[in-house]
């Protein structure tokens, strides 16, 4: 805190005291009791000026440091929402890594580097739906953390992230039941920050923004 601005105050009451002091007739005292006379003069004026001057500066004080401490706390459920989403898309990756046949990962099935129908589809569907539980946790926790603490980090890498492998997903609805587009819509809507929508739009579109 700038302590100056109460410093400059407290000396302009002290100099505006002696002013109205000698001002009105005031001499410099010479005797003990003109000292003590001039003392409790002062004492009297200037006193409750100096201690509501340091009021002032005590609460003002206390403000910043109450600000600091709310502000080092959002940073912090910051972090630790950041540390969240880091964790989810590792388990995505490592999901993406899953093997669905021999040398065939999920990856390589999303990604056109191997054919579908050439792999277990048992294993296919169970490895696309355990991706997708983590991909709908990933969206709902992008848009926690846009509705919360956005204003610490920039959130386009995340919502990025959900959207470009939610495309991925997108072709391969059938794996995953007759509930996957409300849940693929909801998670579009998730990572754009949407609260409702008219009509069902995420299957019509890219999720990811250009």
């Amino acid at each position: 805190m700038n302590t100056i601005p109460y410093a400059v105050a407290g000396l302009f009451v002290m100099i505006g005291t002696l002013a109205l002091y000698f001002g009105h007739g005031g001499s410099t005292p010479e005797s003990l009791q003109d000292w003590a006379s001039f003392g409790t003069y002062v004492g009297g004026i200037a006193g409750p000026l100096l201690s509501f001057v340091a009021l002032i500066a005590v609460a003002r004080t206390l403000n910043l440091q109450r600000a600091t401490l709310e502000l080092d706390q959002e940073r912090q459920l910051a972090d630790q929402h950041l540390r969240w989403l880091e964790e989810l898309y590792r388990d995505m990756v490592e999901a993406l890594d899953g093997r669905v046949s021999a040398g065939v990962t999920l990856r390589d099935v999303l990604d056109g580097d191997a054919d579908a129908s050439a792999v277990d589809q048992k294993r296919i569907a169970v490895r696309l739906d355990n991706l997708m539980q983590i991909l709908a946790q990933y969206c709902r926790a992008v848009d926690l953390y846009r509705d919360n603490i956005s204003e610490f980090y920039d959130l386009q890498i995340y919502a990025d992230r959900g959207g470009r492998l939610l495309d991925a997903v997108k072709p391969f609805q059938g794996y995953l039941g007759n509930m996957i587009q409300p849940t693929i819509e909801f998670c579009d809507m998730h990572l754009r920050g949407e609260s409702e929508r008219a009509k069902p739009e995420a299957m019509s579109r890219s999720s990811r923004r250009r």
